[in-house]
């Protein structure tokens, strides 16, 4: 959200720096520049499949 308000003013020739930014808004810098890096889960289909069919079977389950 940050970055994106930082170049909408940008682009309408208004010059603020993040830091600012993040200080007007109450938000700590680390959040702007923070990317993800947990990779996504792995699927096993050999365990996948068993515990699908089981919650076809019984919806209620659980």
């Amino acid at each position: 959200m940050i970055r994106t308000l930082h170049e909408g003013l940008l682009a309408d020739g208004i010059r603020v720096s993040l830091v600012k930014l993040c200080a007007w808004f109450g938000v700590p810098r680390r959040t702007v520049y923070y990317k993800p890096v947990k990779a996504a889960p792995e699927v096993d289909p050999r365990f996948a499949e068993p515990i699908k069919a089981m919650i076809e079977e019984n919806p209620s389950f659980g």
